[in-house]
């Protein structure tokens, strides 16, 4: 049996109850029937074998991730492997979700039918059935102020800038960071497809008629990648943000620029983080118990301090919403920190929580790197 990815469908079921069967599982009574069922290969059961007995949560894990990339046969052979160990109630958290009604595929219709039109609808409409979560919120309400800005863009002919303060207003409602991310929305066919040398001129000119132009000088910093020549920008925008006070239209938004800022120094130093934490210092001064940037500060407390690490990754679990996208990616770091301080116990709890909180993350909402990290610590 090749390794292939196991179908969204079933690999969904497995995620939903991935906790209760990393803990009630003892891999050990059905990893012959899948090993007889050419599931396992016998470099898979060797790897398995190398976990002690007394590791079986994290065994199980294992055998459940090494299972959703055997294809969609692997998943029927588990039921049944757990059904011949006396597993019943186990295979039975694996029912397939009967087929959506006529009633309800027209609802769905319906649903679709009333997303506005706009060159983010896709995304928009995707969000729908999260709509009433305050992190879906902000994301369609960013979405609305970009879809704006880009068509007072275009119907002014690229000279009207208002139609940038709306774009970045949106950036900041749904706190993107990344040069890629910005980059993307700006010019990708199926985001916005704004005119990229026809903004650079919009750009340009603004700034010399205003080279105080925190709206401007913040987009032009926040395509660049992550460098030194970032970080100079996006100060300089912090600085004149600032200094122009609250009649600057970012000004509101100050916390999340210096999140930004923070944000590229820690990709730059991320062996050395120091020099990002007062950048998340000031956005906190400025927005109090900003979720992103108390997560963000946590990141370099994994380097700085792990203790003050687990406080603050705690503290921003308090703080967010249980759909934000950061949320599983703290729980995977916990259970970094607490692996390290050898607690395992705590370490199992917060690896389970974080692929209980992938399920509740936003179809919007990526990945991220702590999964992998995470699965190493516990490989």
């Amino acid at each position: 049996m090749a390794d292939v990815p196991m179908s969204d469908r079933h690999r969904v079921i497995i995620r939903k109850k991935y906790v209760p069967l990393s803990r009630d599982l003892n891999p050990k009574y059905v990893l012959p029937y899948l090993y007889q069922e050419k599931v396992l290969t016998e470099e898979m059961m060797e790897d398995l074998a190398a976990i002690p007995e007394a590791k079986k949560s994290h065994k199980a894990r294992k055998l459940l991730d090494i299972i959703m990339t055997r294809g969609d046969r692997a998943f029927g052979v588990f039921k049944q492997a757990l059904e011949e160990s006396g597993y019943g109630h186990l295979a039975e958290l694996l029912e397939e979700p009967k087929p959506l009604v006529e009633s309800e595929l027209h609802h769905e219709q319906v649903a679709s039918e009333e997303v506005s039109e706009g060159p983010l609808k896709s995304l928009r409409l995707c969000l729908q059935p999260y709509r009433e979560t305050p992190s879906a919120k902000k994301i369609i309400q960013g979405c609305r102020l970009m879809e704006k800005g880009a068509e007072i863009l275009n119907n002014s002919g690229y000279t009207d800038a208002e139609g940038l303060i709306k774009i970045v207003e949106g950036f900041m409602l749904q706190e993107r960071l990344t040069a890629r991310s910005y980059e993307r929305f700006l010019y990708s066919p199926d985001h916005l497809g704004l005119d990229r040398a026809r903004l650079a001129e919009l750009m340009t000119s603004q700034l010399h008629h205003n080279p105080a132009d925190s709206t401007c000088l913040f987009l032009q910093g926040a395509l660049l990648p992550f460098d030194e020549t970032r970080v100079q920008e996006m100060r300089k925008v912090a600085d004149v943000v600032v200094q122009n006070g609250e009649d600057d239209p970012l000004h509101k938004y100050l916390h999340h620029v210096y999140c930004v800022l923070g944000d590229s120094l820690l990709n730059l130093y991320r062996d050395s983080p120091s020099c990002a934490l007062p950048a998340f210092t000031s956005a906190l001064m400025h927005k109090r118990d900003y979720p992103t940037a108390v997560h963000l500060a946590a990141e370099c407390s994994m380097v700085l301090s792990p203790p003050d690490a687990i406080e603050q990754f705690r503290r921003y679990l308090q703080l967010a919403p249980p759909c934000d996208k950061r949320v599983h990616w703290a729980h995977y770091f916990l259970a970094i920190l607490y692996s390290r301080q050898a607690q395992q116990e705590k370490a199992e709890e917060h690896y389970n929580l974080a692929v209980q909180a992938e399920e509740k993350r936003l179809p919007t909402s990526v990945m991220g790197w702590a999964k992998e990290v995470a699965q190493k610590v516990f490989s």
